[in-house]
């Protein structure tokens, strides 16, 4: 398993508010292994995916996904470095 990990925010359900439609999917087949909306993308949309796939399916191959601040600290010039990060 390639496994791939996104969210898309779109009005998905007429007559209600955008929702994120979290995907978890085998890139090397387009298997999608977990699909769920939820009000936003973040770390437990992220483990709640992961966990309904390692759990059915095992451990991948490897994983990727977007740098979404979910995923990543991303530092910027102006961030501040202390010792031990």
């Amino acid at each position: 398993m390639m496994l791939h990990q996104d969210g898309s925010r779109f009005a998905w359900l007429e007559g209600q508010p955008e929702l994120d439609l979290i995907v978890t999917m085998d890139d090397a087949t387009s298997e999608i292994y977990s699909a769920f909306l939820v009000e936003e993308e973040g770390t437990a949309s992220t483990f709640h995916a992961l966990l309904e796939v390692f759990t059915t399916h095992g451990l991948p191959s490897s994983l990727y996904t977007d740098r979404g601040s979910h995923y990543f600290l991303t530092r910027t010039p102006e961030s501040r470095w202390t010792k031990g990060d």
